[in-house]
């Protein structure tokens, strides 16, 4: 398992307008709401290829809890006897000249390159069409002179249209000669051999994955002001409100000729469910800084990362990314949920200690209060915190009823306290209720019903 810190990604959410209606709104059920989503992931690159083309892609990953699934039909003949459940997908793209109008284009519009991918996708069982860890990922690419443009996406399955709300983007192509702005590409990991780039897209879109390490593509701009600078790369990490800028610096890099790459003749493909960037490595290809960030080391939060060059007070390129811990505990969702979970295990004096004060005194106290049992302190993930707080969903899903959610009835509160018991005993006495017994190495809970509604109050414990 990876080292990460736990920083509460959404605490960055939070405006610094109108704080105290989000706290009064905010509960563990509508950041369940907020957060059960399902998820995809849109990216686009476009990477010189010869002195007037470049090649322009769109990427998109597709979570399975996003995708529509169908039982398999009679006379369908599945991959494997195991498949039971499938999903047709089409992705089309136009692109088109100029700026995307502010209203539907008209139908006399005639794109200049219209493509489409299209796979079916199978699945053993009903839960894995729930699955948020399994994914199918693509691309479509072409060949683009310099110019302004914007491209559509429709995402299909079958005869429906499901579109994206980011489905039209406007995007520029610049000269390849000519380049004056940085642009980062984000990877997964790289390989360099026999003078090829061999390189797998994180695809994520703006995200990178909390805990695991990547690495930066850099296009360095053609510009004579940058011509002898020294240019360094800063990751800053961004405060609530921030959506660019400067903030704390948790990384920076200076660029030497050992981070230089000059590539030519990109392809995309796809190997392995992973998409892959290939290309030449000569002097004769296009200037790339390459550089790999230590994300293990960071935070949950937001960030900025930063191209910069000396004696130039504006970045040469910037680009935001956020930090996506993809099974993250609700509760870590937001600040005030987490303080207010913390009541299962201080006292209300505490818990008003640590509740008091602005956002950033809160942060900081909640911060410490979880520092000071950090069973791993020399690592920068705190498993104690992670276990709790999986330990409140897991009540919530398991031991939630008609009357109360599941982290406030007294089977809810023993699992966060104590954890999953070593075993557990049902008896049904007859003209009595039903009971449960749970056994741990140093203690004994018995439960017992109070409607045939799932309802277990604590009457005994020794």
């Amino acid at each position: 398992m990876y080292k990460h810190t736990i920083i509460l990604s959404v605490f960055l959410m939070l405006s610094v307008v109108d704080i105290e209606a989000q706290r009064r709104a905010t509960t563990y059920e509508s950041l369940l709401q907020r957060t059960d989503q399902p998820a995809s992931y849109i990216d686009q690159i476009i990477i010189p290829k010869n002195d007037t083309e470049s090649v322009f892609a769109v990427f998109f990953r597709l979570d399975y809890d996003f995708i529509p699934f169908l039982r398999m039909r009679p006379g369908m003949t599945p991959p494997t006897p195991e498949a039971e459940y499938f999903s047709t997908l089409r992705m089309g793209v136009e692109v088109f000249q100029g700026s995307s109008p502010s209203s539907r284009r008209s139908s006399s519009a005639i794109p200049v390159f219209r493509d489409s991918w299209q796979d079916t996708i199978w699945v053993n069982t009903f839960e894995d069409t729930k699955s948020r860890f399994d994914y199918v990922q693509g691309f479509i690419s072409t060949e683009l002179d310099s110019g302004q443009y914007h491209y559509e996406l429709q995402l299909a399955r079958a005869q429906s249209v499901r579109e994206q709300s980011s489905s039209r983007r406007n995007f520029r192509v610049s000269n390849p000669e000519n380049t004056t702005e940085a642009n980062f590409i984000i990877l997964s990991q790289n390989n360099v051999d026999n003078n090829r780039l061999h390189a797998t897209l994180m695809n994520y879109g703006n995200n990178v994955l909390y805990g695991q390490s990547y690495s930066l593509l850099i296009r360095i701009p053609n510009q004579e002001e940058l011509e002898g600078k020294t240019l360094t790369l800063n990751l800053h990490r961004l405060t609530a409100g921030q959506d660019s800028g400067e903030g704390e610096i948790r990384h920076s890099a200076e660029l030497t000729d050992e981070h230089i790459v000059h590539i030519k003749n990109p392809a995309f493909s796809k190997v392995n469910n992973n998409i892959v960037l290939t290309a030449d490595i000569s002097e004769e290809g296009y200037r790339y800084a390459h550089v790999d960030i230590p994300n293990r080391d960071f935070e949950n939060a937001r960030f900025s990362l930063r191209l910069m060059a000396d004696g130039i007070e504006k970045p040469v390129g910037e680009r935001v990314i956020n930090s996506q811990w993809l099974d993250m505990p609700i509760s870590l969702y937001n600040l005030d949920v987490s303080i207010s979970m913390l009541q299962f295990i201080v006292s209300e004096q505490e818990l008003r200690r640590i509740n008091s004060g602005s956002t950033a005194e809160r942060e900081q106290k909640f911060r410490e209060f979880w520092a000071q049992r950090d069973p791993t302190p020399d690592t920068e993930f705190n498993e104690l915190m992670a276990e709790y707080y999986r330990r409140i969903d897991h009540a919530y899903k398991n031991f939630t009823s008609l009357q109360s959610p599941g982290y406030d009835t007294d089977q809810g509160k023993a699992y966060i306290v104590y954890g999953p018991p070593s075993n557990i005993e049902r008896r049904l006495p007859t003209n009595a209720p039903t009971r449960e017994i749970w056994q741990y190495p140093s203690r004994t809970l018995i439960f017992e019903a109070t409607t045939g509604f799932g309802d277990f109050r604590l009457i005994s414990e020794s």
